[in-house]
């Protein structure tokens, strides 16, 4: 049986600098901060992660410091042994901070919707929260 899949393409305009948005992806203490969850992080090629108490579990494919992450990553709601592929690409853009474009590949039919809110809402809005409140203790 042939498993239908979807694709979530999204483009994050987040309020740091590639090196710092990089380091809050991929340091396993600054995700537990921003995330709230629990995190298993191993930052190189063929590391293993586990996220947001273990709801994300996966390894890394390819990583380019400060400018791109790939990873091999399921979801518990996922059917057994389903990963799909997570491509994070990170740009400075104009005023210094960061374009991030992620390119999420194989999201199971009927999962892409929750899954694609679920990127905003719990990852992307709090990523973006944390990297605000390094901005204004940097400016105070």
């Amino acid at each position: 049986m042939k498993l239908q899949t979807e694709n979530i393409y999204q483009v994050i305009e987040l309020p740091a600098p590639p090196a710092k948005v990089f380091d809050a992806l991929l340091d396993q203490d600054a995700h537990v901060a921003f995330t709230g969850k629990d995190a298993l992080i191993q930052p190189h090629e063929g590391g293993a992660f586990s996220l947001c108490n273990q709801n994300h579990t996966g390894y890394f494919l390819h990583i380019v410091q400060n400018k791109r992450i790939v990873l091999a990553w399921t979801h518990k709601k996922f059917p057994a042994g389903h990963f799909t592929t997570v491509d994070m690409r990170l740009s400075r853009n104009e005023e210094g901070c960061t374009t991030l474009i992620l390119n999420h590949i194989g999201v199971p039919s009927g999962d892409d919707g929750w899954m694609t809110e679920s990127w905003m809402k719990s990852y992307w809005s709090l990523l973006v929260e944390h990297l605000e409140e390094g901005v204004a203790v940097l400016q105070v």
